[in-house]
C-alpha cells in the first residue's frame, strides 16, 4: 500500500469518526507512569477501565519485556492478536484462548499448579460485570497460594478491582483513538493504588 493510498484512508477516517481522533497526542511519558515490574510468587492486578485504556499495549509491554522467557497468557475473550505482536515476542508464549470466563480462571489455576512458567497473565478485561460478580473472593486466595508456592507472578487485567489484597494494582489512565495509530509506541500512564479488601461477589 503507498503513503498516498494511507493517507487517503486516514483522512477518511477523520471524517468518518470526527469524535475518534483527538489532539494533542502525548509523544512524552507521563510524569504519572510506573514500571512494569511484578515479583515472582505474587498476584498483582491492572485494572483497564474501558477498551481503549491500553490493555493490549500492556501485553505487548510484558511480551517484549520477557521476549527470551516462556510465559503465559490466558486469554478471557479469545482476542489476542499474535501476529500483532511479532514473532519476536511471541516465540515463547503460551497462548491459551478461552471463550468462558471459566475455562480462563481453570487455565490459571493448572498453570500455576504445573510451576514452570516465570509469568501468567490473565486477561480478563472485556469480561462482562455480571461474569466477574460470579467469581468468588476465595478462588483468588487458592491462586494466590499457589503462586506463592510456585514463585511464579500472576498479572490479572481487570475493568475494574476485583483481586483481594493484590501484592500490586494498577489502574490504566489512558484513552486511545485511531490517531495513536500513527505513533510507533504510544506511551502508556499506569497509575498505582493501594490494595484494599475487595468481595469478589455482589
Amino acid at each position: 500500500m503507498s503513503v498516498l493510498q494511507i493517507d487517503q484512508i486516514r483522512r477518511q477516517l477523520r471524517e468518518k469518526f470526527p469524535a475518534a481522533h483527538r489532539d494533542p497526542i502525548p509523544e512524552e511519558p507521563s510524569s504519572q507512569a510506573t514500571s512494569l515490574e511484578f515479583s515472582a510468587g505474587h498476584l498483582s492486578e491492572i485494572i483497564s477501565p474501558h477498551e481503549s485504556a491500553g490493555a493490549s499495549l500492556i501485553i505487548c509491554e510484558l511480551l517484549d519485556q520477557m521476549r527470551d522467557l516462556p510465559i503465559a497468557l490466558v486469554d478471557g475473550r479469545d482476542t489476542f492478536d499474535p501476529a500483532s505482536y511479532g514473532n519476536d515476542n511471541c516465540r515463547h508464549l503460551i497462548w491459551l484462548r478461552c471463550s468462558k470466563t471459566e475455562q480462563a480462571l481453570k487455565c490459571s489455576d493448572l498453570l500455576l499448579s504445573d510451576g514452570n512458567l516465570p509469568l501468567i497473565i490473565l486477561d480478563l478485561h472485556l469480561v462482562s460485570e455480571r461474569e466477574l460478580r460470579q467469581i468468588p473472593t476465595a478462588f483468588w486466595h487458592r491462586l494466590k497460594i499457589q503462586a506463592r508456592d510456585s514463585g511464579a507472578a500472576l498479572v490479572s487485567i481487570t475493568p475494574r478491582a476485583l483481586l483481594p489484597t493484590p501484592h500490586r494494582r494498577f489502574t490504566l489512565g489512558g484513552r486511545f483513538t485511531l490517531d495513536h495509530l500513527e505513533l510507533t509506541k504510544p506511551s502508556l500512564q499506569l497509575n498505582q493504588s493501594e490494595s484494599r479488601q475487595i468481595s469478589g461477589k455482589a
